[in-house]
């Protein structure tokens, strides 16, 4: 377990509670008639923006979108925890019954990195399960269900308040996480807020849920265990600022040397004894001085979500975030609330991002015709 004194954040510990998945805003949304947007979803003015013909909201940019979901949402072994079962697909099983022998735990962490991008991780890194990460509770996905069989009854609004409260657990001796981060298209990104920005997110999970699903099957493969989880089961950007692959920004977001916050993540948690990395503390530092004065984020926000408070802090606007760290919080309520009126995610915080290193902004004409 990584020891408090090494985080690369403040923690109130007499605030800091493990986070309820339930009060996400995606799950939220849906139990939680306070909100202006209960019971609305990114579906709601999707046939509105079609006819309107406005550039960006066409019914071939929603298209665009709704394909890119494919891999994320239909296919069932994504999010899977262990193998149903050992099949022999041509290959043979018994070879892979047997553990397979580490050597050299610092070797074979550069060959589970390696693996991991072959795959198609952008970036890839370890770190020790902190168990401050782990949702307290959650939804649980039934064992080898897609995302969109799993969800239908919560997203039509039907699920009980029973199926956001199962205590997240895992298992014993589960004690390292992989974490990976995929970069999401430069072009369509500088779109945002429009169609084809959605598209690259979208795109960016299902490309996060074939690489889990391949580097949990060849972990398995070498008699270990491996759960493979996209925004579910913990907290991302804090196991990714673990691992070595950023820093939090104002805009809520993990922020890359690479990319910046044009990134999703994703991770697969293992008993593989892997060597852990180091938060990159240089970048956060330089991220933390950066932040302090640049307010690109916050004024391109459609809905003042962003804060334009000079430092940071550790209360939190709405149940939707969790307070106890020191950071910049973003009023995510008021961020969804863009969310259902522009159809899908927004995107602005990311492309106006001087990490993203966009280096040409187009309209989504442009896009479709950039050869």
């Amino acid at each position: 377990m990584i020891k408090e004194k090494e985080n690369p954040y403040k923690i109130d510990n007499t605030l800091y509670k493990r986070f309820k998945e339930k009060n996400n805003m995606l799950f939220r949304s849906l139990w939680d008639n306070t909100l202006p947007t209960y019971q609305k979803m990114i579906d709601t003015n999707i046939e509105k923006h079609i006819n309107s013909k406005k550039d960006g909201y066409s019914r071939l940019d929603f298209a665009l979108v709704a394909a890119g979901w494919t891999v994320y949402e239909r296919f069932p072994y994504a999010f899977a925890w262990e193998r149903k079962d050992l099949k022999d697909i041509g290959y043979g099983v018994n070879w892979m019954k047997l553990k397979y022998k580490i050597e050299n735990p610092e070797s074979f962490t550069k060959t589970i990195k390696k693996a991991a991008k072959f795959y198609g991780a952008s970036l890839v890194g370890i770190a020790d399960v902190n168990e401050k990460w782990i949702y307290k509770t959650g939804f649980v996905r039934p064992e080898h269900t897609s995302e969109a069989e799993a969800k239908k009854e919560v997203r039509e609004g039907k699920a009980t308040d029973s199926i956001y409260n199962n205590p997240i657990e895992l298992p014993e001796g589960i004690n390292k996480v992989i974490v990976m981060g995929v970069e999401m298209n430069e072009d369509a990104i500088s779109t945002a807020p429009t169609q084809p920005a959605a598209a690259a997110s979208a795109i960016a999970y299902s490309k996060m849920a074939f690489i889990i699903s391949c580097l949990g099957e060849f972990i398995r493969n070498l008699g270990y265990r491996a759960i493979q989880c996209g925004n579910d089961t913990a907290l991302s950007i804090p196991l990714a600022i673990d691992a070595g692959l950023g820093a939090l920004g104002r805009n809520g977001l993990l922020l890359t040397p690479e990319f910046g916050p044009r990134v999703r993540i994703c991770k697969v948690f293992t008993d593989l004894p892997l060597i852990s990395d180091m938060p990159n503390h240089g970048f956060i530092e330089k991220i933390k001085n950066y932040c302090k004065n640049c307010f690109k984020c916050a004024e391109a926000c459609e809905t003042n979500a962003i804060t334009k408070d000079k430092n940071p802090t550790f209360i939190a606007p709405t149940i939707s975030n969790n307070r106890g760290v020191k950071k910049y919080y973003v009023d995510v309520e008021k961020c969804f609330e863009f969310w259902v009126e522009n159809s899908s995610d927004c995107g602005n915080c990311i492309m106006v991002c001087p990490f993203s290193k966009i280096k040409e902004f187009l309209s989504p004409l442009e896009f479709w015709n950039k050869t």
